[in-house]
């Protein structure tokens, strides 16, 4: 799916899941765009669509993207702001091209450091871009080493920006909710979506960004030392208490040396060096020459290695915009949205697996109805025999035969009285996420963890309260740890009450599957 169809998509699905009474979005209108969708694609009269969670069919993206067009049309008629939060959300925009004037500021500025009328050979404004470009280039390649190595990539100021470019937008919103609570509140929510499934394109327009604006500032001394030439007599030289002409020579040999080669200006030798050295209000040369080497080590090591990195980003850029990774929850969300259509969704099932753990029957009650109620009504709730504990090793061998294979959503159900451990909770939980990497099995994968054993063994016990916190806290780590969230269910509560909708987010929220291939 391409970028701005999938922002469409989350725009409406935030205000379809934040405003259920249809106050911004009318319920007919909601209908109406599903119906015009399926019959514009043709679906009602194909055979179902078997949606899947490693990736949404295609079909299926598009009779999603159709609908979104339809009611992202009457959204921008009836609140035009919602057409601003989503021009505003692409990325940096009109704040990134600020910041490359900015940069190319900063660059002209540096380039009057030494004065007027002199340019240093030892001074801080190009020597001090190329130490800063050198550290950025050595923490790039680290970064692929880890990603080699298969670590994640630590990118803090790409990031940080990202998130600057998206904060700005999220204050708007907030100030909206003046004027339209209901409405500022689904924006809020769609903001927090599309920032995180669209971190990796955020993150590559602002890393495109980031090196545009070193080479900017590179042009703009360069641009600096030019302009300021012409019209002023530069003049050359050096001056240091610690390094006498021999070591200038070598330093400076190193440092221009490229760039004497590239453009055939020969480097002085000693004995011009020492006559160059400012002195008693004496040395320096003409400052010509030394223009062109700063230039040219500038566009060697600066200018041209960033504009690579920033063409590198930009495939990156394209690479994300034209086909979009799509996030875990559009899956029951597309079941939720197409379920009323006959012939566009096909039946599913959700195998239940506990583990180590007997749930009792109004348990399961409250399970069949929260699951359906957030995955989709079309899917059915399968329970399966408990997995004993000590025989992970079985399950996970026989696990196509037990209902793997046909499973839509694998939901494993843990006990939160348990302690977690790496050899049993842990064994069940990684086996299950490799089988599904490997076999690449269309499944996605769900944790849940039952609060409500613990919570009536804690009733009667003071510090209750903290007690399950710290159990919380102990399993959520214990699951992030495997690459997923965990989703904490108290099935005692919610075995009356209908699944609310704070509920039915977490649960798609822990949602898992395996990456694309």
């Amino acid at each position: 799916m391409r970028e701005e169809a999938l922002r469409a998509v989350l725009l409406v699905k935030a205000i379809e899941e934040s405003d259920r009474a249809g106050t911004l979005l009318p319920l007919a209108d909601r209908a109406a765009a599903t119906r015009d969708a399926a019959r514009a694609a043709g679906a009602a009269a194909a055979p179902e669509l078997d949606v899947e969670a490693a990736a949404l069919p295609g079909k299926a993206q598009r009779l999603l993207a159709a609908r979104a067009a339809l009611l992202r049309r009457q959204l921008g008629t009836r609140h035009p702001f919602v057409e601003t939060v989503l021009s505003l959300s692409t990325g940096p925009g009109w704040v990134g091209r600020l910041l490359l004037v900015a940069a190319v500021l900063l660059g002209f500025s540096l380039s009057a450091l030494d004065g007027t009328r002199r340019i240093d050979m030892l001074s801080f404004p190009l020597l001090g871009l190329l130490l800063w470009n050198l550290l950025v280039y050595l923490l790039i390649v680290a970064g692929w080493v880890r990603a080699l190595f298969g670590q994640p990539r630590r990118r803090p100021a790409a990031g940080l920006l990202a998130r600057a470019a998206l904060r700005p937008i999220g204050r708007l919103v907030a100030r909206s909710a003046k004027f339209n609570a209901a409405l500022a509140e689904a924006l809020g929510r769609f903001l927090g979506e599309w920032a995180e499934n669209a971190r990796p394109l955020l993150l590559a327009r602002v890393t495109r960004l980031f090196h545009l604006s070193a080479a900017a500032v590179a042009l703009g001394l360069i641009a600096g030392l030019y302009l300021r030439g012409m019209v002023l007599d530069y003049r050359a030289g050096w001056a240091s208490t610690f390094l006498d002409a021999p070591q200038v020579h070598t330093l400076l040999s190193v440092l221009y040396g490229p760039a004497s080669s590239a453009l055939r200006i020969p480097i002085p030798d000693v004995a011009q060096l020492a006559a160059m050295r400012w002195e008693g209000g004496r040395g320096g040369v003409g400052a010509a020459p030394w223009i062109h080497l700063v230039a040219g080590t500038a566009l060697l090591f600066i200018v041209l290695p960033r504009l690579l990195l920033a063409a590198f980003a930009t495939l990156q850029t394209w690479r994300y915009a034209l086909r979009a990774p799509l996030p875990p929850a559009l899956v029951p969300y597309f079941r939720s949205a197409f379920s009323s259509v006959e012939g566009v969704v096909g039946r599913g099932i959700v195998a239940l697996m506990p583990y180590a753990y007997e749930p009792a029957p109004p348990a399961l009650a409250a399970l069949s109805k929260l699951l359906p109620a957030a995955l989709g009504a079309n899917l059915a709730v399968d329970t399966h025999a408990t997995v004993r504990y000590g025989e992970e090793d079985a399950f996970l061998g026989h696990l196509a035969e037990r209902g793997g294979a046909v499973a839509d959503v694998i939901a494993l159900l843990f006990n939160l009285a348990a302690t977690p451990e790496d050899e049993n909770h842990g064994a069940v939980i990684a086996g299950l996420r490799d089988w599904l990497t490997t076999s690449r099995h269309p499944a996605q994968l769900l944790v849940l963890v039952d609060e409500d054993p613990y919570a009536e063994r804690m009733a009667a016990q003071a510090g209750a309260a903290s007690r399950m916190d710290e159990r919380r806290q102990t399993w959520q780590a214990f699951v992030m740890a495997r690459g997923m969230n965990p989703c904490f269910v108290d099935l005692g509560q919610e075995q009356a009450a209908a699944p609310d909708r704070a509920q039915i987010d977490r649960v798609r929220a822990a949602l898992w599957q395996p990456a694309a291939g």
